[in-house]
C-alpha cells in the first residue's frame, strides 16, 4: 500500500517527548503483519473493545489492527518523529478501512497516558526497560481500579512479562510462537481474577 514500515531506527536518533525515558526505549522494529493477524486470532479479544499499541513507531501494528476489524484503534509513542511517519502511513491505507474505524496515532508518554474505560486490548512489542514496563502497569493498574473491565494484553518478546505479572491482576495464558516471534497473552477479568 506503499507505507514506510520495514527500516529500523534506533532510539537515539530520535527526539522523544519524555526525555528520561529514553535510556530504556527499545529502537524501532516493523512487527510482520502474518504473526500480528495469527496473535489477534489466538488472543479472542474483542474487535468492539478499543485496542491500544503501546509504543506505535511507524504504525505498523495500528494499520494492521484496523485492517484485522478492530473499530477503534489508538498507537501511543512518544517519538514525534515516528508519529509523523505513522499518521502519513495511515493517510495510506484509509481508503481500504471501513467508514466506522476509529484510527488514530497520539504522541504520549504511555506511563501518563489517560487510559479509559473501553481501552481493553493493548499491544506491546517490548517498547521500553524494567522501570518503564513498571511505571506503565502502574498506570494502568490505575486505570483498571478506576474503570474495572475485562483485559486482553498481546506482548511480543515478552521480556518483562515478571514486571506486568507482579504489577497488574492479570493471568498468562499459553503462549504462541509465529513466524519467530514468542507472543505471550495476558488476560484480567474483574469477575474471575
Amino acid at each position: 500500500m506503499g507505507t514506510d514500515t520495514t527500516a529500523r531506527i534506533p532510539q537515539a536518533e530520535l527526539e522523544v517527548i519524555s526525555p528520561e525515558h529514553q535510556a530504556e526505549a527499545k529502537p524501532y522494529v516493523m512487527t510482520r503483519a502474518r504473526a500480528l493477524r495469527r496473535a489477534f486470532e489466538y488472543s479472542g479479544a474483542p474487535l468492539d473493545k478499543s485496542f491500544i499499541d503501546i509504543g506505535s513507531g511507524k504504525g505498523k501494528v495500528v494499520m494492521t489492527a484496523a485492517l484485522f476489524g478492530f473499530k477503534r484503534i489508538v498507537g501511543i509513542e512518544f517519538a514525534p518523529e515516528l508519529v509523523e511517519l505513522a499518521r502519513r502511513n495511515l493517510t495510506k491505507v484509509r481508503s481500504h478501512l471501513p467508514a466506522d474505524t476509529d484510527v488514530q496515532v497520539v504522541c504520549a508518554d504511555a506511563t501518563r497516558y489517560d487510559y479509559g474505560p473501553d481501552d481493553c486490548v493493548f499491544f506491546l512489542y517490548n517498547p521500553f526497560g524494567a522501570d518503564v514496563m513498571t511505571a506503565f502497569c502502574q498506570q494502568l493498574a490505575r486505570s483498571l481500579k478506576a474503570h474495572p473491565r475485562k483485559l486482553w494484553i498481546i506482548y511480543t518478546d515478552p521480556a518483562f512479562i515478571d514486571v506486568m505479572l507482579g504489577q497488574l491482576p492479570v493471568v498468562e495464558k499459553p503462549r504462541l510462537i509465529y513466524g519467530g516471534f514468542e507472543i505471550a497473552f495476558l488476560t484480567h477479568d474483574p469477575a474471575t481474577n
